[in-house]
């Protein structure tokens, strides 16, 4: 009996002795193991798993729109308070995802990202074939855009202006706001004054954002200096910007 009793006891003391030993060794190689693991999953390695991810960004991203209607259009134009009401939300998912993916020797990496927007009825309160109206966006921004023009070509513009019978408030859809329509005055300013629209065709006011990327980046990968990761570099071959570029 004792001598069992003396097995169990140097049993135990081993077991405790080699417990105490594998949790020195995890608080000496742990940190690295996990510095090694963030390291790894964090640059910017097509060899990765989380390359995929980094990619086609899988997080779902939601872009909530209001829009404010004017209930007494005619009264306002008549000097009266304009009457608002909100509508919306608006609810639109957003995907994410690179394109045109070119690694290079610097430790960069350039790349598209594109973003696309699709409505989400059953997180809306209404759809995009809705009518409202609202202020006559377009027109009010190109009289804004006329006042340092000469006098004749603000004469030019005021006459297509009246012979295109343009008004202070239009009754759209909500698709036809947020994402473009048609407007001749849009190819009729470009023909009078080119270069005033920074945009030709249609006019939305989300109509930029969906479908299209932002341009091409180039960013650190991490691979040799992780300090870096994700800097950028340049975008569009520019590594310097002004603030309205």
């Amino acid at each position: 009996m004792a001598a069992a009793r003396r097995r169990l006891s140097v049993g135990l003391g081993l077991a405790g002795a080699a417990c105490a030993l594998l949790g020195v060794c995890l608080l000496l190689v742990g940190p690295v193991i996990i510095k090694e693991q963030v390291v790894k999953n964090v640059r910017i390695d097509p060899t990765s798993i989380s390359f995929s991810m980094w990619k086609d960004i899988p997080v779902p991203f939601y872009m909530s729109v209001y829009l404010f209607e004017v209930l007494n259009p005619k009264e306002a134009l008549q000097g009266a308070k304009p009457v608002l009401n909100q509508r919306g939300p608006y609810v639109y998912r957003e995907y994410r995802y690179k394109t045109n993916i070119t690694f290079h020797d610097n430790d960069t990496v350039s790349f598209l990202e594109y973003r696309q927007l699709f409505f989400q009825p059953d997180m809306s309160n209404g759809s995009e074939e809705e009518y409202i109206v609202v202020p006559n966006i377009l027109m009010m921004g190109a009289a804004v855009m006329m006042e340092n023009l000469p006098n004749f070509v603000k004469l030019l513009l005021s006459g297509a202006l009246a012979g295109l019978k343009q008004e202070a408030f239009m009754n759209r859809t909500v698709g036809e706001i947020l994402w473009g329509y048609d407007d001749p005055l849009i190819d009729t300013i470009n023909t009078l004054v080119p270069g005033l629209m920074p945009f030709k065709g249609k006019f939305g006011l989300f109509m930029q954002l969906n479908n299209t990327n932002s341009g091409l980046f180039t960013v650190y990968t991490g691979m040799k200096n992780i300090s870096r990761v994700h800097m950028v570099d340049s975008w569009n071959g520019l590594k310097k910007v002004s603030v309205g570029q």
